[in-house]
């Protein structure tokens, strides 16, 4: 109904710009047809959020309506004075009637231009009131950054089990998922996969043929059936559920057609047309004068499928975003939830979008000693490095990418982290020089589009061209880490690689992530002459007897008496000594106390051993 009443203005617009009595009927059907061009764009298509105090959007069509308006007129009143035989002097019959009626016409022609005129004049006016030359300190203090030292890393994010690691990216997930989806041929012809969305989930819950899922702060890719063309949405009406992949093991991935028993069914989604198109059904329902973000598919502790639309408003002139309230939209009946940014359900990940924290992350730095110094001297100005991705710690997620100073290509200053609920930022800088064991090795850092090339020249990826997805940080040992998954020509994981920072010399790459953080931790002892503690706990220096060992590949895995619920893992490469060890003998091991179930050794002796 908004979207039908506001095209009827702006054609009441083009019908009082362009009339003339000369050609009455031809302005009034040219008048309809501006009325229904417009429904047709804004219903069908571009959606626009009606507020002309805060969106440009209404104003650019204002501006093209009286455009379109002046030139309808122009040209009318220029074939009407050919007709009228004025053909080498076209303004003679204007002047003769302007010259009878000159005041009112004169008044006339100035009403005609008068919607022109406000839609620039309300440009300019946003213009001024959006421009950072005018607005730079509002702009830099959008995000609060808290500045630390990169030693404050260890206390803020919480190291993660290598098992719990996650592999790929979004592309990769979707060819798990894919794969998956082609398993069941009639949905496959019906279906396609809709966009992945990373989540952090909690909780238990069954899906088809019994099966029950348990996550525990897991990481997860979700997205729901999408239908793959408009007949198909004609034909069925629905999708019948979503796919779910973990993210830590693409391998355990599931098309979850029944949820608890009961069937699924996906009406509302981005590939459904009229009434039950997403965003389509969110702005009739109340939304039609806010900002939409983007709409990311997640679902609830339980497996309820959800639609997760954070909602923004304008703070400076047209610009300035920031999130103020979230919208649940439930997939399967369409039910619209409003929540308030700050009290957001506990199962929702992230509602911050990342290209809003991308803007004012640079802001920040862009503009910390104003507008001029911007772009003149630039003194102490920092930008993003290209890129951002997801961290998780302790059931939080964090917007993460590198901050280098302006004009500096490959390197770093350090690297922000950002919450993706809160908005709380913490930069975490880099020192250029550090000395750790009377080793200096530490000399800033560098971004991520250096750290894939650096583990693509490595030599276990470089002979064989494999390639590198974009990094992803954990906290190894204390130390920030890039983990990277490394591909072959297929496109499928070949091996994994760990690299520090702020360090392009600690490096470690394998065919298991396993052996990638064993090779990685050896690089460090090896750099930083072996006073790289583990994570947040002690080192541990004890004899046991070994219970049981085996082995994959160069990866040794034991079980040690009296100490039961854990594992550990070493590298015959670091230990030769591991090749000749069987049960029963006794060993003198050294290793963080961490609370993950698979330990990796530091120090391995095979006391019963001797050559």
């Amino acid at each position: 109904m908004y979207y039908l009443i506001f095209s009827c203005f702006l054609a009441l617009v083009f019908g009082a710009v362009s009339f003339r009595r000369y050609s009455k009927k031809s302005c009034l059907y040219l008048t309809i047809a501006v009325a229904l061009f417009w429904f047709v764009v804004n219903y069908c298509w571009a959606l626009p959020a009606l507020a002309f105090w805060r969106f440009h959007d209404p104003w650019i069509e204002f501006f093209f309506t009286s455009v379109m308006g002046l030139g309808v007129y122009y040209a009318s009143r220029s074939i009407e004075s050919d007709n009228l035989g004025y053909r080498q002097k076209g303004m003679l019959y204007d002047n003769v009637v302007i010259g009878k009626y000159e005041l009112k016409h004169k008044f006339l022609l100035c009403c005609r231009w008068m919607p022109l005129g406000i839609s620039i004049i309300a440009f300019c006016v946003m213009a001024l009131m959006t421009m950072p030359i005018f607005h730079s300190s509002t702009y830099q203090k959008m995000l609060s950054v808290e500045v630390v030292s990169d030693s404050v890393f260890k206390h803020d994010i919480s190291p993660v089990p290598v098992e719990k690691m996650r592999v790929g990216d979004d592309s990769l997930a979707m060819k798990f998922a894919s794969d998956k989806l082609g398993e069941h041929s009639g949905l496959g012809s019906r279906c396609e996969i809709g966009d992945m969305t990373l989540q952090m989930l909690s909780g238990e819950f069954t899906v088809d043929n019994g099966v029950k899922l348990k996550f525990d702060n897991d990481l997860v890719w979700v997205a729901p059936l999408e239908h793959s063309s408009f007949w198909k949405w004609f034909a069925n009406g629905i999708t019948p559920g979503y796919v779910l992949v973990d993210a830590a093991d693409l391998m355990r991935r599931y098309l979850v057609t029944n949820l608890n028993g009961k069937p699924l069914s996906i009406k509302y989604a981005k590939q459904c047309y009229w009434a039950t198109d997403l965003e389509r059904h969110i702005r009739v329902n109340g939304y039609i004068n806010k900002g939409l973000s983007k709409l990311n598919f997640e679902i609830d502790n339980h497996g309820n499928p959800y639609w997760v639309v954070p909602v923004y408003q304008p703070t400076v002139g047209f610009s300035g975003d920031n999130i103020v309230e979230v919208l649940t939209v439930d997939a399967q009946n369409g039910d619209i939830k409003s929540y308030p940014a700050s009290k957001i359900p506990d199962w929702i990940d992230r509602i911050q979008p990342q290209k809003i924290v991308d803007i004012q992350i640079n802001d920040w730095g862009k503009y910390v000693n104003g507008w001029i110094n911007s772009w003149w001297s630039k003194y102490d100005v920092k930008v993003a490095t290209p890129g951002m991705s997801l961290v998780q710690s302790e059931g939080r997620s964090y917007w993460y990418t590198g901050v280098q100073s302006s004009g500096r290509d490959n390197g770093t200053n350090g690297f922000m982290l950002v919450d993706t609920k809160t908005k709380t930022a913490k930069y975490y800088q880099v020192p250029e020089t550090t000395e750790v064991g009377n080793v200096y090795s530490f000399s800033g850092g560098f971004n991520e589009s250096e750290a894939r090339k650096i583990a693509q020249d490595s030599p276990f990826a470089s002979a064989a061209k494999y390639s590198a997805d974009w990094p992803v940080l954990y906290n190894v040992r204390n130390v920030p880490t890039y983990f990277m998954t490394m591909k072959g020509k297929s496109g499928n994981i070949v091996g994994y690689c760990f690299l520090a920072v702020s360090n392009r010399q600690a490096l470690g790459c394998g065919t298991t992530k396993k052996e990638a953080e064993q090779a990685y931790l050896e690089k460090l002892r090896r750099l930083t002459q072996d006073i790289v503690k583990d994570g947040q706990v002690f080192k541990q220096v004890k004899n046991y007897v070994v219970k049981a060992i085996t082995c994959e590949g160069r990866i040794y895995y034991l079980l040690f008496d009296n100490l039961s619920g854990k594992e550990f893992y070493a590298s015959s490469e670091f230990f030769p000594e591991l090749k000749w060890t069987k049960a029963g003998d006794k060993v003198k091991v050294e290793y963080g106390d961490s609370p993950s179930l698979s330990v990796p050794l530091d120090y391995f002796d095979n006391v019963d051993f001797s050559y």
